[in-house]
């Protein structure tokens, strides 16, 4: 038979199952290196705390009745999503911008259009003018930790790189400008913008896609 513990706690939006004891180190494993994933994308400096959970999580881990973990169904909820586009004096956007351009090497931060700027470039990451952490935890350390646990979690080369693209194309529409037509009745993207390449690229779709 199995019983059911539940408790708050870091996870990915998912469901691990264990089905014999050779994958018991594998879920038990997952179980955890789902919270650097969650810390990345879902945790950001605040003026109380340098490392403040922006959104709500719940796991439930599931136990057989000897004790042994068989799998865990976990939740994640209420985003703070304003933060994406604004941070107060002093405060962060969310983690991962900064660790991917602090720990990515010169040949990822190229191929994600990212080899040419830094955090105080981009308007979603330098509005605040706060790019660091006073808690002594290095944006490259965290980095690393984020994609040991995207391994480990089981996501593709293909499925990470999609990942990072996405994050990266969020830096670059940031930057996007609007320019007005039709004596400022409509609008449509500035094509002179520097960052509108790199955005095409990353999302693979088309000006007139975007300009929609």
């Amino acid at each position: 038979s199995e019983s059911t513990a539940s408790k708050k706690k870091g996870g990915l939006r998912g469901s691990l199952q264990k089905e014999n004891s050779s994958n018991k180190i594998n879920i038990e494993q997952q179980v955890l290196q789902s919270n650097p994933i969650l810390e990345s994308f879902g945790n950001a400096r605040t003026h109380r705390n340098d490392n403040s959970s922006r959104f709500g999580k719940f796991i439930e881990l599931k136990f057989t009745s000897s004790g042994t973990l068989v799998g865990a169904s976990i939740e994640t909820y209420l985003l703070e999503k304003v933060r994406l586009i604004s941070q107060a004096e002093g405060e962060r956007n969310y983690h991962v911008f900064y660790e991917m351009m602090a720990g990515m090497t010169e040949e990822d931060l190229d191929s994600f259009f990212m080899s040419e700027y830094s955090a105080e470039d981009f308007k979603i990451t330098s509005c605040s003018g706060t790019y660091d952490r006073r808690d002594g935890v290095k944006d490259t350390d965290t980095y690393e930790d984020l994609v040991d646990a995207l391994e480990v979690m089981g996501f593709s080369a293909e499925q990470q790189n999609e990942v990072f693209s996405i994050a990266s194309a969020v830096l670059h529409l940031s930057n996007l400008t609007i320019n007005a037509t039709q004596g400022g009745e409509e609008c449509e993207i500035d094509a002179e913008n520097e960052h509108l390449e790199p955005i095409l690229q990353l999302l693979g779709i088309t000006k007139e896609n975007l300009n929609q």
